[in-house]
């Protein structure tokens, strides 16, 4: 089975092989990720805010970054450690949103908190426009969505070196002007609509009896889209208050 999620390039299913996952045993281990990515998420937050650890607030997002990119694709590649490093993954996602929320939160207060209702509000709307087949996955709506996606990750890969290697940034779009806050916009869209994506994926695993272990390659995939939704709200609503 071909996977459209930008963290999922490919997914074996064995029918007739083993226990088969079940959509709601997805659900439940993408609730459980999202609950302890939660968890640690507020405990950094609220201690790095606190005692204004700016120090533990960059590293935890760094680490966390850093540590969730690399357990999402050695379980995108081998989807039978995903059921192991999914919760290590959960935890490391949690750094990421603590540390880069207290960022935000101290250079552009309310953010965090506005950022965290739009990625709920959105959350919502976009399963019940799945739910109500309002929005299909077709396989047009895949493709758009995930080579917007990909196009999305090289232009911040490309930013990531810049900045590392130059101390410069792509003119423009990641400037606090018309075009960086409607590339901000366009980004959060697409992250925003990679939830679709998500939800197709579990009915469409499910439905293909894809091994147990594919529960946790969807919560993993879930999370991924979540905490990308954050970030891109927090980077839209930083812009329109005028900043980078």
């Amino acid at each position: 089975m071909q996977s459209n999620n930008p963290i999922l390039t490919r997914v074996d299913t064995h029918s007739g092989f083993g226990e088969s996952m079940t959509v709601q045993g997805a659900i439940q281990k993408s609730v459980l990720l999202t609950v302890i990515a939660a968890v640690v998420g507020l405990s950094l937050f609220f201690y790095s805010f606190l005692t204004l650890n700016l120090s533990l607030a960059y590293a935890g997002a760094m680490v966390g970054a850093i540590g969730g990119f690399v357990l999402a694709l050695v379980a995108t590649f081998k989807p039978n450690t995903a059921r192991l490093l999914a919760i290590p993954y959960a935890l490391f996602e949690g750094a990421f949103l603590g540390g880069i929320s207290v960022i935000f939160q101290l250079k552009f207060p309310g953010v965090p908190l506005q950022a965290l209702l739009a990625t709920f509000v959105t959350t919502l709307v976009m399963f019940a426009l799945y739910r109500f087949q309002i929005i299909r996955a077709t396989e047009k709506f895949k493709a758009v969505v995930l080579s917007a996606s990909i196009a999305i990750a090289i232009v911040f890969m490309v930013q990531i070196v810049m900045r590392l290697a130059f101390s410069s940034s792509v003119p423009y779009i990641f400037e606090s002007n018309w075009l960086g806050i409607a590339f901000a916009a366009f980004v959060a869209v697409i992250a925003s609509l990679n939830l679709i994506l998500d939800f197709d994926l579990i009915e469409t695993s499910a439905a293909e009896r894809a091994p147990k272990a594919m529960e946790w390659l969807c919560g993993i995939a879930l999370l991924a889209t979540l905490v990308w939704m954050y970030y891109s709200f927090l980077r839209l609503l930083s812009l329109l208050q005028g900043d980078d």
